[in-house]
């Protein structure tokens, strides 16, 4: 067997980023089975980075469906999870796998507490100052976070096996925290429907949402059902930050271009359907490392951001969602 010369691979964390960038160091592959395998191995990478844009835009969609309002700081509260994950794992020394039990839990109170004393108060003076204190919210986090765990993003311990460790079928490589991400944002999604269209706390929530006045009359706390449903979106926010920490870092900035993205793919797939906004989310994962593996990385948000005014100006209810389904 004839054992060819492969193009180096290198990584780098670009500037202001938590995410590595895999790129060749001279030129793109040549021949069409190096090409096709590197093409698989950018839509991997995608996937994987659009997993944590998809649980992004869950939260989006969670909120929206609760509060009528769209929450701006649901990228930081991915940084946020994940550093809280950190700190388990490298203050308290637990496994990542209780990391990510304690950041999701711990993104759970902390949404029931951002609903409680920041939309709660800013719903009472209307949709736009609801927007502007998740906006606010966004540079509090931000300028906290780096207070507390510093500027610089941290490590995460993959869950199983030695960092970096890889499947290598064919040509490409997968790593084996890549196969957790798909598994468990697949269980994420399993566990919403399983809440929203099966349990009594679910159906709750959604009456709480859809009729408050309604749900009052029946006995449902609407306010706890919308601290509950916030809960829900920063938890997802928390598992998500957590799942990708081993594969791009946790904390940095990346808080808001996670936001922005995570937003563009609950536009793209539809912000009233949660498989829409995953397939959404994994669909700009996959558009954004394809980019990155042809053109330069300046290049690349521009691109993705002019998906979003597009998606808006053709298909404003997204591709899964319905008409008119997101308006009061």
């Amino acid at each position: 067997m004839r054992l060819e010369k492969t193009p180096i691979v290198k990584c780098e964390v670009l500037p202001g980023r938590t995410e590595r960038r895999l790129s060749y160091s001279k030129h793109p592959p040549r021949g069409a089975l190096r090409v096709i395998d590197f093409v698989l191995q950018l839509v991997i990478a995608g996937l994987t980075v659009g997993s944590a844009y998809a649980l992004v835009a869950l939260g989006y969609h969670v909120i929206l469906r609760a509060t009528r309002a769209i929450n701006f700081s649901q990228g930081e509260f991915v940084v946020l999870g994940g550093l809280i994950a950190y700190t388990f794992v490298h203050v308290l020394h637990a496994s990542p796998w209780l990391g990510l039990l304690g950041a999701t839990a711990a993104g759970f109170a902390l949404g029931w507490i951002y609903e409680r004393i920041v939309l709660r108060p800013a719903a009472r003076n209307g949709d736009i100052a609801v927007i502007i204190a998740t906006i606010g919210c966004v540079f509090i986090l931000l300028y906290g976070h780096a207070l507390i765990w510093g500027s610089l993003p941290q490590p995460l311990p993959p869950f199983t096996g030695a960092q970096g460790q890889a499947l290598h079928p064919g040509g490409v490589a997968i790593q084996e925290q890549s196969l957790w991400v798909f598994a468990l944002l697949a269980f994420a999604l399993f566990v919403l429907w399983l809440l929203f269209e099966r349990t009594t706390f679910g159906k709750a929530i959604r009456a709480a949402a859809v009729n408050p006045i309604g749900a009052q009359l029946v006995g449902i706390d609407v306010n706890a059902a919308r601290a509950a449903s916030v809960g829900i979106a920063i938890a997802l926010a928390a598992f998500g930050g957590t799942l990708l920490g081993p594969i791009t870092l946790v904390g940095g900035t990346a808080g808001t271009a996670i936001a922005i993205k995570g937003f563009v793919g609950a536009v793209v797939g539809g912000l009233d359907s949660p498989l829409g906004c995953a397939l959404g989310g994994l669909a700009v994962g996959v558009i954004e490392k394809l980019l990155a593996g042809w053109l330069p990385y300046q290049a690349v948000d521009p691109v993705v951001y002019t998906l979003l005014l597009f998606a808006l100006i053709v298909r404003p209810q997204g591709l899964l969602g319905r008409r008119g389904a997101v308006r009061d």
